[in-house]
């Protein structure tokens, strides 16, 4: 007897970046420039070992959280500050802390 895995149809792919789990009364973030005061703890968190250079497994294993969880958390964070890729996030996260 075999199980059958429940997985996403190839119809209906997952929903990726910024906008995912947003509904339609729910407008997606857009960048203000406020810098860090609108990211959550967690988030800060995560830039803080983004900027170490740290991978998102690594990340993951320090916060005892999943890879995929530090991604989500990533790409919020990206939008959040405007960046365009972690690169710009890095340089914005580090122009805004006076560095």
């Amino acid at each position: 007897m075999t199980r059958e895995r429940h997985s996403t149809s190839i119809k209906d792919p997952p929903v990726r970046g910024a906008s995912a789990g947003a509904t339609s009364s729910s407008p997606p973030l857009q960048p203000t420039g406020d810098g860090h005061e609108q990211l959550t703890r967690r988030e800060r968190e995560v830039l803080k070992e983004i900027i170490r250079g740290s991978s998102n497994k690594e990340i993951g294993r320090h916060l005892e959280v999943s890879p995929r969880t530090i991604e989500v958390h990533r790409a919020r964070i990206m939008t959040k500050l405007g960046a365009k890729n972690a690169a710009d996030l890095v340089r914005i996260a580090l122009s805004q802390d006076g560095h």
